[in-house]
């Protein structure tokens, strides 16, 4: 009796280390079969089925989906929003230093004309003019300057 179970024994071994070898190779066959893509329309349907048990798993079907759409609008609404305002804001920084620029030349082009207007009007520049052009009627006043007050 103790024969007949050892060698029950040894059959149920035998036929577990047989299915675990079946097992073993029938994955590695899938898995040849899946590099080899012999099998795309059923890995296809397997990928999409995995999904769905995924998204089950996580318990979102597609009421869920029908609850939460304004909620997913909404957040899609400030999402465009933030960029659309991200945008604008970039390109009035843009403008404000291209002004900035602008100012600085029209800046420094005022200070230029206003040093030339000065070198020009000093009396000694004003001599020089009149002396090149010829004009003798005009001449410097050898008296000093006195105020006339009023009383």
């Amino acid at each position: 009796m103790a024969e007949i179970k050892d060698n029950r024994q040894e059959e149920l071994e035998q036929q577990e280390v047989l299915t675990a070898e079946d097992q073993e190779q029938s994955s590695k066959s899938k898995i040849y079969n899946a590099l080899v893509n012999e099998e795309d329309d059923d890995s296809q349907k397997k990928d999409i089925e995995h999904l769905k048990d995924v998204l089950q798993a996580l318990s979102i079907d597609g009421l869920w989906f029908k609850k939460q759409l304004g909620v997913l609008a909404l957040i899609l609404l400030g999402i465009i929003i933030y960029i659309s305002n991200r945008y604008q804001a970039q390109t009035e920084m843009i403008e404000e230093d291209k002004l900035h620029e602008e100012l600085q030349d029209w800046k420094y082009r005022s200070m230029t004309r206003n040093s030339e207007l000065t070198l020009r009007c000093r009396q000694s520049q004003l001599e020089e003019q009149l002396k090149a052009m010829g004009d003798s009627t005009l001449c410097l006043s050898n008296e000093p300057v006195y105020e006339i007050t009023n009383d």
